[in-house]
C-alpha cells in the first residue's frame, strides 16, 4: 500500500505545481503579491547566522514531516472507542474518518501550488536555470523525503477505513503508526537534515556561481 500512496501523492504534487506555475503565470500580479507575502513571512530567516538559518530549515521541514505522519493517525482513537460495525453504517461519521486520509494530500496540495507560484515568479525575474539552481541541490532529497513522509500519514489514514470495514485489525494499525514513526526517524530526519545543510550552505555558492 505504501508504494501506492507515494505514487499517488507524487502524482498530486506534480499536479499541484503545475498547477500554481499556471496560475501564476496568468496572474503576475497575484502571484507578485503571494511572493510578497512569503517575503514578508520568512525574510527574517536570511537576516540570521548562516548556523541558525540550517536549524530554522530543519526545523521547519522536520516538524512539518512528522505532523503530516500524524495527521493520518487522528482517526486512530476514535476507532479504538467506537464499534466499527456502528461506524460503517453511519455517513456522517464514516466520513469523519476520510479526514486523517485526505489531510496529507491536502497539505502536498497547498504546498505543491505555492511551490509553483514561486517559481513561476523565480523564473519571471531570475531566469529558469535560476530556479533550477535553487531547488535541485537540496530539493532531490527534500523534497522526496516530504512526499514520503504524506505517503505514509495517507496509509495510515487508509488504514483506518479499512478498519472500520473489518478488513484488518486496529492492532495492524498500531504496527504500521510505530514502523512509520520509527522510519521517520532512522531515515527522513537525518535526511532532511542533510539537504538542510546543503540549503544552507550549497544552495547560495551554486547560486552565487551562476549569477
Amino acid at each position: 500500500m505504501l508504494k501506492k500512496c507515494t505514487v499517488l501523492v507524487t502524482a498530486i504534487f506534480v499536479v499541484s505545481v503545475v498547477s500554481g506555475y499556471l496560475y501564476a503565470n496568468s496572474n503576475p500580479y497575484e502571484s507578485a503579491r503571494v511572493m510578497q507575502e512569503l517575503s514578508d513571512d520568512l525574510g527574517w530567516i536570511t537576516d540570521l547566522d548562516p548556523v541558525l538559518i540550517l536549524f530554522a530549515i530543519f526545523l521547519n521541514n522536520a516538524v512539518k514531516s512528522f505532523i503530516v505522519i500524524l495527521l493520518g493517525a487522528l482517526g486512530i482513537v476514535p476507532i479504538m472507542l467506537l464499534n466499527p460495525n456502528n461506524v460503517s453504517k453511519s455517513f456522517l461519521v464514516r466520513s469523519f474518518f476520510v479526514l486523517p486520509m485526505i489531510l496529507p494530500i491536502m497539505f502536498i496540495m497547498f504546498n505543491g501550488y505555492i511551490l509553483g507560484i514561486v517559481m513561476c515568479e523565480s523564473a519571471r525575474r531570475e531566469g529558469l536555470l535560476c530556479v533550477a539552481a535553487a531547488i535541485l541541490p537540496h530539493g532531490t532529497i527534500e523534497l522526496p523525503m516530504v512526499l514520503l513522509s504524506a505517503a505514509l500519514g495517507m496509509r495510515i489514514g487508509a488504514m483506518v477505513l479499512l478498519r472500520i470495514s473489518s478488513k484488518i485489525t486496529t492492532e495492524e494499525i498500531l504496527s504500521t503508526l510505530k514502523w512509520s514513526i520509527s522510519f521517520y526517524f532512522r531515515w527522513i530526519l537525518p535526511l532532511l537534515f542533510v539537504a538542510a545543510v546543503i540549503e544552507t550552505f550549497i544552495t547560495p555558492v551554486v547560486l552565487r556561481i551562476l549569477g
